[in-house]
């Protein structure tokens, strides 16, 4: 079963400048990708998913599109779900 606490310690990660939003990017899209099986909830699968398009929607100039999110709007956006996925994770 697929759980929460790798995107969370990303999105953590990121968000407090730990890692930079490219770094988090480069990491977030294949893990986000190749992770297998099911989320326990549909609310866990769509806190994953929400990160997964922060990552995309910052690096969207790899499939030809200009960015979409500045760095500053990745560290908010990731600390916005970082805190969602804790309480999930209660």
């Amino acid at each position: 079963m697929a759980t929460l606490e790798p995107f969370l310690v990303l999105a953590e990660a990121v968000s407090e400048g730990r890692m930079s939003p490219s770094e988090f990017s480069l990491v977030c899209l294949p893990l986000y990708k190749s992770y297998g099986g099911p989320h326990p909830s549909a609310e866990h699968y769509q806190a994953a998913a929400d990160l997964f398009y922060v990552a995309h929607d910052y690096d969207s100039a790899g499939v030809g599109m200009p960015d979409l999110l500045n760095d500053d709007q990745v560290r908010q956006k990731a600390a916005e779900i970082a805190q969602r996925m804790r309480v999930l994770l209660q």
